[in-house]
């Protein structure tokens, strides 16, 4: 990617009031999909800055590609409005398709041409000069690590190489959104680091991306922020740490205990710390191990200190004492799930497993 892609400035207003800040590059108000009596995208609401990567996670039919296919104007919503760097998506429709590529869950390249003529072709589409297109085509098929292979078929190349001239037919015409449905998925582990490499590359440059995954390693490694998405509403959004932060009962301390306790010991010594320090407990008897669940609205230092006064107290030895906060997969099954509280607990205290 050229270091002259210019950053996304919006000019446009939305009708949305954003004080100083500047308008959102994507945005999506109210933006509703019905297919006959089915719901797919239910009155979504959410805004992507400039040089902003924003990973959109649901499960199977949660509305992912539909909402994708909407802000990429292959579908007209039934309801609501959206806008890409301050162009309304249906009035402007033309305008809006100028300012974005589409790197779609199908590989969208030309199998009967060579790598070099897909990109000659998308270049001719989007309308550049052919002195202009040749250096940008040769310096993305280098990046891309397909110069050797400029002149062999696309049908001919392996899928990882396939999604790689993919990305490069999206980025040709230096585009300053980039909607990205799955681009890794099937991929192998080489394959899908190296698109890992590009997108964040594209970030630095300004580019605005919104990404669709099931991967919830590429979401934490790659994404500012994350929306969770179910039946076709957005059910959280945020960091990784704020997202943490709505379920925050589902970080966990663990103590892997010295000496065997009774059942009925245990249980007592927990009910006289339960008085003081109401939590979840769980005991895991193969591991002789303990788990808390840190309390909503709890300081983890304040936690630590009861529980470590709780220890001494009861004169309850242990080998090993650990703190864990929730990946992204245990945020995102208890909140993709609706689960309250004490469900999400469980699911993280389930996974806790013995202190390292």
């Amino acid at each position: 990617m050229s270091g002259n892609n210019p950053i996304a400035t919006i000019e446009h207003t939305t009708g949305i009031s954003h004080s100083s800040q500047p308008a959102p590059t994507i945005k999506a108000v109210n933006l509703t999909k019905v297919f006959g009596d089915r719901v797919c995208v239910d009155h979504l609401n959410f805004g992507v800055h400039a040089g902003e990567l924003y990973a959109l996670l649901g499960d199977n039919g949660a509305g992912k590609t539909t909402t994708i296919n909407m802000l990429t104007t292959l579908l007209s919503p039934t309801e609501g409005e959206f806008y890409i760097c301050g162009y309304h998506g249906i009035r402007d429709a033309e305008k809006t398709k100028g300012v974005f590529g589409v790197v779609s869950q199908d590989v969208a390249i030309y199998q009967e041409l060579t790598a070099y003529e897909n990109l000659a072709f998308v270049a001719q589409l989007y309308g550049i000069p052919r002195q202009q297109a040749a250096p940008r085509i040769e310096q993305l098929l280098s990046q891309a690590g397909l110069s050797e292979r400029a002149n062999d078929l696309a049908g001919e190349f392996s899928m990882g190489m396939q999604r790689k001239l993919s990305i490069a037919t999206a980025i040709l015409h230096e585009p300053r959104v980039l909607f990205m449905d799955e681009p890794t998925v099937g991929l192998d582990p080489a394959s899908r680091r190296q698109i890992w490499a590009s997108l964040k590359e594209l970030r630095a440059h300004g580019v605005t991306i919104l990404l669709t995954t099931h991967y919830l390693e590429e979401a934490e490694l790659l994404a500012d922020r994350i929306g969770i998405i179910r039946q076709g509403k957005l059910v959280a959004e945020g960091t990784i740490d704020e997202l943490r932060l709505k379920i925050q009962g589902i970080r966990s301390i663990a103590i892997r205990l010295t000496d065997q306790l009774e059942p009925a010991d245990l249980q007592s010594r927990i009910d006289r710390l339960l008085l003081r320090f109401p939590t979840q407990v769980s005991f895991d008897p193969l591991r002789n191990t303990i788990s808390f669940a840190q309390p909503r609205d709890s300081q983890l230092a304040n936690c630590l200190h009861v529980v470590l006064g709780w220890l001494e107290e009861e004169k309850i030895r242990f080998s090993k004492f650990a703190t864990s906060e929730p990946n992204l997969e245990e945020v995102f099954l208890a909140v993709a799930a609706g689960k309250d509280e004490r469900e999400c607990s469980d699911i993280a205290m389930s996974n806790q497993g013995e202190p390292e």
